[in-house]
């Protein structure tokens, strides 16, 4: 019988020090960890997760500032993060687990990977390109910029400017979010938009997100360092139709030795939302192969 995603079991873990991280678990085999993009948390794999719980035992967890785990003021580096979610997988005493990260979580993924090689036999990047190796350039102005363009990634590098735009405005930020760049703007749910907006209006919340991308100079600073040594499990990288489609392959060449690519239909930047199914074939076929 398939879980729920309610169904999952809730769990928290002190990490890093003094952060409170919240994470989902459910399932049975082989650990898979799913690492969330922002505006969004653990609830995005609401219909993936379940699915590759028939085959797994799956990992959801919040990111230090987003859903059910600690907001801090500080440590919204990728590799600081990424800290956190290590001393999460010692804890559950995982020895090899399988990674995927997505947007945002893809950068806390790839500081992973590169930092404990030998803990991950495959990792799987989503709709994201590093910083120091891409990134910067989907940064820059340009004459054909609009109102779906990504201007967002230069005005969050000011955070406190950012934080006093938006602060009593999530909701409509969130409207824009799931907008922009989407095959089908209606994807996700009035549910969960509104818990969406629940929870980046907490005390913290929209600063700490904003924060996930004012840290894009420390953050291609460190992938410069941990690129030196590429990755050389196999990579999948992700896009989608309408987004980044194959082109989140070419931003990872750069960095690891054996790059495999996927392309979910049907789908803008928010797969898990536009088409989870085909984003679940996607992942099962790469994680089972041989």
């Amino acid at each position: 019988m398939t879980l729920t995603f309610d169904q999952f079991q809730h769990q928290r873990a002190i990490v890093n020090g003094n952060i409170n991280l919240h994470y989902r678990i459910g399932g049975t085999g082989e650990p898979v960890l799913l690492l969330h993009g922002w505006p969004q948390h653990s609830l995005m794999w609401h219909t993936v997760a379940p699915q590759l719980a028939e085959h797994f035992t799956v990992i959801t967890p919040d990111l230090r500032g987003a859903g059910g785990s600690a907001i801090p003021t500080a440590g919204y580096d990728k590799k600081t993060m990424a800290t956190d979610i290590y001393q999460l997988i010692q804890q559950l005493e995982l020895s090899q687990i399988y990674l995927c990260g997505y947007d945002l979580g893809a950068g806390v993924a790839y500081s992973l990977a590169a930092s404990y090689p030998e803990l991950f036999p495959k990792v799987v990047f989503m709709e994201f390109g590093l910083p120091g190796f891409g990134y910067e350039t989907m940064m820059q102005p340009s004459p054909t910029w609009d109102a779906a363009s990504n201007w967002h990634l230069a005005f969050f590098t000011v955070p406190q400017v950012a934080e006093f735009a938006f602060r009593g405005r999530e909701r409509e930020l969130l409207t824009w979010f799931f907008w922009h760049l989407s095959h089908n703007e209606s994807a996700v749910s009035s549910t969960h938009f509104e818990e969406y907006v629940r929870q980046i209006s907490k005390p913290g919340a929209l600063r700490a997100g904003i924060e996930y991308y004012a840290n894009v100079w420390q953050d291609a600073e460190d992938n410069k360092k941990l690129a030196q040594t590429p990755l050389s499990m196999p990579v999948l990288a992700i896009g989608g139709e309408s987004s980044g489609s194959h082109y989140i392959a070419q931003l990872f060449e750069p960095v690891a030795k054996n790059v495999q690519t996927a392309v979910v239909p049907g789908a803008g930047h928010w797969l898990g939302d536009e088409n989870p199914q085909a984003l679940t074939a996607i992942l099962l076929e790469f994680l089972t192969s041989s």
